[in-house]
């Protein structure tokens, strides 16, 4: 007797397909983020205005990560070097406690003489300018004129006419910028520090909680990363970030603490030398050393053409007092404190300086060059990644191309190109 035949399995109309499962959520995500980006630009005032109401709500928080931040290489240096030998570690706690307590009486301390003394020289210092802007213009003018009288040869007539055109322009801006921004914006920035004093009280409880609780807080962030992400991940993670801050963190306050080295030595050599505004000055050439390569020139140039005015060889003194302090920081200052911090190139410290310009003014130029230091060491860590995968050693030893080392060019153009190490 025959078997009966077995039917053969109904083919379901849907099947379950991971990999269109996968293609299908990547699809969702990229869709949804793509209106998000839209929504957002579209409407950009309102996006900036939610951003704002979201940075007014966590501005404490974000002022105490600030804080913390800059006051930890502080703690730290304190807790190493005053009571790390004296208390021992059975004190762990009381000495981390006193470090902290140390650190934020010597920087509180150090912003309120700023403001005791500095910012009241500095407010009479512009208010003086300002008051004399006339006696400068008629200096300047008066300066020309001699200029056709001990060269009487000489045609200066468009001279003449182009500061007759431009000068009182140029000193009605000033005198303007003094009085209607500069002097408005110190006293504002004062009435903004007394009406964000709860915020900023705040700010320094919660920096200090932040402080003395960072091995439990960076405990609980891996715990976190332990949960979600695979252990080698997590551990290349850790590693990447840690990197990041010191490449990060060594930038800023190295260059925060040569720039306080320049500016204090200008302002001592200016009181040596009996030169005027020697505190203004001194201010604009320290804040200006923070950009790297622009500042210093940037510096200079108002405390030149202030001086030039007043007295030609002040301003001549100064000069040359700017070329060696700006040697002396070349030289040994800035190599001592920041070494190679950043390990970029003189091309890509100029983008991030130009880029960051262009992106966010005076702070963009200042921290363009840390941050495209992150990127271009977090860059250099992928492409190392890919080549390992690869079997292909960073240096390019292992490679089929040979031209480094079986040909030399008589470009030096092409020589230099072909024997760089991509990890610099």
């Amino acid at each position: 007797m025959d078997e009966p035949q077995k039917q053969p399995k109904r083919k379901k109309r849907f099947e379950s397909n991971n990999t269109y499962f996968t293609i299908c959520i990547y699809a969702i995500a990229t869709f949804a983020i793509c209106l998000l980006i839209f929504r957002f630009t579209s409407n950009w005032q309102s996006t900036k205005n939610q951003i704002g109401q979201i940075l007014s709500v966590f501005s404490p928080f974000l002022l105490a990560f600030l804080i913390a931040y800059f006051t930890n290489p502080m703690v730290k240096h304190i807790d190493n070097f005053l009571f790390q030998k004296t208390l021992k570690h059975r004190f762990e706690r009381g000495h981390l406690l006193l470090s902290m307590i140390l650190a934020y009486v010597i920087a509180i301390g150090a912003i309120i003489l700023v403001f005791i003394f500095i910012v009241p020289q500095i407010i009479n210092s512009i208010s003086q300018l300002v008051r004399i802007s006339p006696t400068l213009y008629q200096n300047a003018l008066d300066m020309l004129y001699s200029l056709d009288e001990r060269f009487p040869t000489l045609d200066l007539s468009f001279i003449y006419q182009a500061a007759e055109d431009v000068m009182p322009d140029l000193f009605n801006f000033f005198r303007t910028f003094m009085s209607d921004t500069v002097l408005p914006f110190l006293y504002n920035a004062g009435l903004s520090i007394i009406s964000w004093f709860i915020n900023i009280i705040l700010a320094f409880v919660i920096s200090c909680y932040l402080l003395f609780s960072k091995q439990k807080l960076i405990k609980s962030l891996k715990r976190v990363a332990y949960a979600i992400f695979p252990e080698d991940i997590c551990l290349t993670l850790f590693d990447t970030l840690k990197d990041c801050n010191q490449i990060f963190s060594q930038y800023i306050i190295g260059k925060t603490l040569d720039s306080t080295i320049i500016g204090i030595l200008c302002l001592a050599c200016m009181t040596i030398l009996k030169l005027p505004y020697a505190l203004i000055i001194s201010l604009i050439v320290g804040i200006t050393n923070m950009i790297p390569y622009f500042g210093p020139f940037i510096g200079a140039v108002p405390g030149i053409l202030i001086l030039l005015i007043i007295s030609p060889k002040s301003s001549l003194i100064f000069a040359v007092l700017i070329l060696a302090i700006q040697q002396l920081d070349g030289s040994v200052i800035g190599p001592k404190i920041l070494g190679k911090s950043t390990g970029l190139q003189p091309i890509s410290i100029i983008f991030a300086i130009t880029v960051g310009g262009a992106l966010a003014g005076p702070l963009g130029m200042f921290l363009g060059v840390p941050i495209v230091a992150v990127l271009t060491f977090l860059i250099n860590k992928l492409i190392n990644y890919i080549l390992k995968k690869k079997h292909i050693e960073p240096d390019l030893s292992n490679t089929k191309d040979s031209r480094t080392s079986e040909r030399s060019s008589n470009d030096p153009f092409i020589d230099e190109f072909e024997e760089s190490d991509p990890n610099d």
